[in-house]
């Protein structure tokens, strides 16, 4: 079962409460788009490729949480897991889900390795984004609305 916010806050330490800040909402937005839109550039390689997905669906994450009025706690470990499963267990993402987005993260950080993405790891990445976001987007449409505005 996924951990929400709360839970993540109160075994990890994981966010602190927050004010709801459209502005912030409408950047990270923003730069989820220009992420995905960087992902289909050829002239990059498939791992910045891959990466620029990661981040779109990291930064539709912090949109969720913000949403609910709390902030990640950055630079402490673990902090990108506790952002994917919060948000994911706010928006009522499937385990299945939020499983593949964090084999995602766990596939990104291999870049410290120097082990390069394939063409498979960046279109998977590329139907996780999708599912998440669309998830996400219906989610504030219902819940918040006012903040996309």
């Amino acid at each position: 079962m996924l951990r929400s916010p709360q839970q993540l806050q109160t075994e990890d330490k994981a966010f602190t409460p927050c004010a709801q800040d459209r502005g912030a909402i409408r950047r990270w937005i923003d730069a989820a788009v220009a992420k995905v839109a960087d992902s289909e550039l050829q002239t990059v390689s498939l791992s910045t490729r891959f990466e620029a997905v990661y981040d779109a669906i990291f930064n539709m994450a912090l949109v969720v949480l913000n949403a609910q009025g709390w902030k990640d706690r950055g630079g402490i470990p673990g902090h990108h897991a506790h952002v994917l499963e919060g948000a994911s267990a706010v928006i009522g993402a499937s385990e299945g889900l939020f499983y593949r987005i964090d084999a995602m993260r766990t596939l990104r950080n291999q870049k410290y390795d120097g082990i390069a993405r394939s063409a498979g790891d960046l279109e998977d990445a590329r139907r996780a984004y999708e599912e998440f976001s669309a998830v996400a987007a219906t989610w504030l449409q219902a819940t918040h609305p006012a903040l996309l505005r």
